[in-house]
């Protein structure tokens, strides 16, 4: 399975950036690459996204912080995991996990991936911080810190 994970530290309460990310309605405000706008259909979510119209549910936990985005594609299925992690009263650490359903072609893998990435840059604009977290580019944070 292809996942790509990427965090960002942003400077804003926990509650703040979880509340703003488990309004479903704020999608297309914090990822327009994957939603660009969304509307109601039978009772149900759906975003007119890059692939077509999609159906979404969306489930969230304020207790944990969990946030896990359903992409409902007919026969395929995939999850968008997002968790706000609180650092501080005015830092919070929101990891977001891109893992798409392994039948989707490559070249939509890396195009999602990457604007997935590039909408990070508007929960910036929106909450402060910025320091951008991805694996490749933590490894030699973690041995500066004698984590291997």
């Amino acid at each position: 399975m292809n996942v790509r994970t990427l965090s960002v530290l942003l400077a804003a309460s926990r509650e703040s950036v979880f509340n703003f990310l488990a309004d479903i309605e704020n999608l297309p405000r914090w990822a327009p690459s994957l939603c660009e706008r969304l509307y109601l259909s039978r009772g149900r979510w759906t975003a007119l996204s890059p692939l077509g119209d999609v159906a979404l549910d969306l489930e969230a936990s304020p207790l944990t912080g969990v946030i896990d985005l359903h992409f409902d594609l007919g026969d395929h299925r995939s999850v968008l995991p997002l968790r706000a992690l609180p650092l501080g009263a005015e830092r919070t650490l929101l990891s977001i996990s891109f893992m798409p359903a392994p039948e989707w072609p490559a070249a939509i893998l890396r195009c999602d991936a990457d604007a997935l990435a590039a909408d990070i840059g508007g929960l910036i604009r929106r909450f402060g911080g910025g320091e951008i977290c991805a694996p490749a580019a933590a490894v030699p944070a973690l041995a500066e810190l004698g984590l291997n």
